[in-house]
């Protein structure tokens, strides 16, 4: 009797807990604490990879390069980005061949097609090439594969708890905060990245679990690294609000800057493809360019912190920063375009500095009295140009204002933002992540019923039911084949090719066969409608649709690929539209999923 009242007295202790640890809110907020920590670490670490490589080839590591620089002979500072490309091109051949160096705009796409999930291999590999392309001299950030490696983390954890896939996009946004807390020592800024980058919208109910991650990868930065800004700089103010005309001016230059930047990744792979280097050779190749360049530039190795921190402090000269303005960017370019790993949110940090360091000594030149200090300027520059090329302007101003530890130049870094990213957002309408998805034909900005098309092929709807008819077939053989029959739908052929000429309307085939004349000179192939367009199996079914609206017509025949146009079925307008529907239906289940969940 006592046993039974201890059991039934744990049970009413236990069952609630139980119930309550089982229910998805609680498992997400376990799972973002979970993710917090492996995010928090795997930021640290790959910050500690960086470290280390570049000590390993440069004798020093940290934020010392351009300091440190003129004490390496000039053939030492060539042959370290050859020798680290002439690695990553073997990695490239031989260990992962398909892969690539990895970024934000992969964690978007994954979101997007695979809803959130993510392969480990190649992003562990593409964690590895970024942190040799930076140890060894590539220009590029370290934002960008910390963001995707924690995705990465937290995709990992989603499969290997089984959760449903419509709670991908809450994982994979904590360890997106997380990563970029501990990055930057930024938490709010963090939250704000996952937000407004990855999830693409601030209203969400996943609100809770990303803030939580975000905390929890700030903490592990300033236990490992400390609590102080990534950029220590002097104390700036406004002189006059007349200066505001010339921020809004700085705001359309960052604007200028920002689009040559973006621009200048897909032209320097362009350039890069005409010389036909070898894929093993490309990255040794794109070294030897990045050392030329370091041997007179040393600024454009690694993240750049060293060189945006100094422009910050207006230590440097108006013509080396323009000149910087232009080596960093086809830097960077070449880093892309040969196959090297890395971000760009560095990147633009070190552009929009250097272009307002610029922009305020010309200022300051015209305009003594009213003008500030030009490294007010470059912290202005900074963000502008950062939140133009990423196309994330709360997130960027968040990021810099935790960046500098300053609030007190907020207007005018809003002011500047603002014109940026209206003026990049007018001319070219997308940011650099949009544009390197729209390279690998995955369009944000289209409604999520036609992205899940664009996704699906015409395969996966055809008709497969029809029947052949050689085009000679007289009208009394017409009359035989359509009477042994149940099907109404008729294509005409080559007799022995079987090569598609084109396809029979019904009305037409009754005229044909019960008109004045049944039994006349008429052939099949006087019967035949002319198909000037056609799909093939591959097509997917967003452009089926653009092709079906465009030409007006109801079928549409699906001619092989691989042997001349021999029909292998017949799409259908009413098909495609129930598809469409379905997607429709699809996308709202998804909305609703991320509202509610």
């Amino acid at each position: 009797m006592a046993v039974t009242e201890t059991s039934r007295t744990r049970e009413k202790i236990l069952n609630p807990i139980l119930t309550a640890t089982s229910s998805m809110p609680v498992k997400l907020l376990a799972c973002a604490i979970a993710i917090g920590l492996l995010s928090g670490f795997g930021a640290i670490a790959f910050r500690i990879a960086i470290n280390q490589i570049t000590t390993l080839f440069y004798g020093y590591g940290g934020h010392s390069i351009v300091a440190n620089a003129d004490s390496l002979p000039w053939w030492q500072v060539l042959v370290i980005p050859i020798g680290g490309g002439l690695f990553i091109g073997l990695f490239w051949k031989f260990i992962l061949p398909d892969g690539r160096a990895q970024g934000v705009a992969d964690v978007i796409e994954a979101v997007i097609v695979t809803r959130g999930k993510m392969k480990f291999w190649s992003g562990l590999g593409g964690f590895f090439i970024s942190a040799l392309t930076l140890g060894c001299g590539g220009s590029s950030g370290r934002e960008g594969p910390v963001v995707h490696f924690c995705a990465l983390l937290a995709s990992q954890l989603g499969q290997r708890l089984r959760l449903p896939s419509r709670y991908y996009l809450t994982l994979i946004a904590c360890g997106v905060a997380s990563g970029v807390a501990a990055s930057f020592n930024a938490p709010i800024a963090g939250m704000f990245f996952a937000l407004e980058v990855v999830v693409g919208s601030l209203a969400t109910q996943a609100f809770a679990p990303i803030v939580i991650a975000s905390v929890i990868g700030t903490v592990i930065s300033r236990i490992f690294i400390g609590d102080f800004p990534a950029f220590i700089i002097p104390h700036y103010d406004i002189v006059s609000f007349w200066e505001f005309p010339a921020i809004a001016m700085l705001g359309a230059v960052a604007a200028l800057v920002s689009l040559i930047f973006i621009w200048s990744i897909s032209f320097a792979e362009r350039t890069i493809d005409l010389f036909h280097v070898p894929e093993i050779l490309r990255p040794a190749a794109g070294g030897a360019v990045l050392g030329g360049i370091a041997i007179f530039f040393p600024q454009i190795i690694g993240v750049g912190y060293e060189a945006t921190d100094t422009a910050l402090k207006g230590h440097y000269p108006l013509l080396l920063l323009l000149t910087l303005i232009v080596m960093k960017t086809v830097a960077v370019g070449v880093t892309f375009g040969a196959r090297f790993g890395g971000g760009f949110f560095s990147p633009s940090l070190f552009l929009g500095a250097m272009t307002g360091g610029a922009f305020g000594i010309i200022s300051s030149a015209v305009f003594p009295e009213m003008a500030a200090s030009h490294g007010l300027y470059a912290i202005i520059g900074m963000s502008a140009v950062a939140a133009s090329v990423l196309g994330a302007p709360i997130s960027t101003i968040l990021i810099v204002f935790e960046l500098t530890g300053d609030y007190r130049i907020s207007i005018a870094v809003m002011v500047a933002v603002s014109v940026a990213t209206l003026i990049t957002k007018h001319l070219f309408g997308r940011s650099i992540f949009q544009t390197q998805l729209l390279a690998r034909n995955v369009d944000v900005n289209e409604s999520r019923a036609l992205r899940q098309l664009s996704f699906r092929q015409v395969r996966a709807i055809m008709d497969r039911e029809f029947i052949e008819v050689p085009k000679n077939a007289t009208m009394p053989e017409l009359r035989a084949i359509v009477t042994s029959t149940n099907h109404d739908k008729f294509v005409v052929v080559e007799p022995e090719s079987h090569e598609f000429i084109g396809r029979i309307d019904y009305s037409d085939l009754k005229t044909g066969l019960f008109g004045e004349d049944p039994d006349g000179a008429l052939i099949a192939l006087d019967l035949v409608h002319d198909e000037s367009h056609v799909l093939y199996p591959d097509t997917s079914l967003k452009a089926a649709i653009k092709m079906i609206e465009e030409a007006g017509i109801e079928h549409v025949p699906v001619i092989n690929r691989t042997e001349e146009k021999r029909l292998i079925g017949i799409l259908h307008h009413k098909d495609l539209l129930h598809a469409y529907n379905a997607a429709l239906l699809s996308a709202q289940d998804d909305t609703r999923d991320k509202v509610f969940h």
